[in-house]
């Protein structure tokens, strides 16, 4: 295996992990944070419908968005450690390590969606329950 690999899925965790902090650190944190917008955020037809929402929504996303730039953090530092001791010799685990980190985040990620959203609509009082 190419261990270019490797350095590309650990970058591109760490490149992740960054993203998610800043997203976690300032949207949906009030006062001078990055308020509802079409650029960046857990954007649901919930979470968009009022500020209320976008907040409560983010507030309640923010734990496992911290899981999620911890992981990728962690994930993408050991993906780097393993292709430098790995080298040019290639192993499984040069593209084992990142793919489970990937997997990890993109997992969390969703569930902080999930949870956001949920909550947004709770504020709304929609349970998108029938009739």
């Amino acid at each position: 295996m190419d261990p270019v690999a490797g350095w590309v899925c650990g970058v591109g965790l760490l490149v992740l992990g960054a993203s998610v902090h800043y997203l976690r650190k300032h949207v949906g944190t009030g006062a001078g944070g990055v308020g509802r917008n079409a650029a960046i955020g857990i954007r649901t037809k919930a979470t968009m419908a009022s500020d209320a929402a976008w907040e409560r929504g983010h507030a309640a996303a923010g734990p496992l968005l911290t899981a999620t730039f911890r992981t990728a953090y962690v994930v993408g530092a050991v993906t780097v450690l393993v292709t430098l001791v790995v080298g040019s010799g290639g192993s499984p685990a040069v593209l084992a390590v990142p793919l489970t980190g990937f997997v990890a985040a993109l997992g969390l990620l969703v569930a902080a969606s999930v949870r956001a959203n949920a909550a947004a609509r709770d504020l709304s009082g929609d349970r998108g329950l029938p009739g």
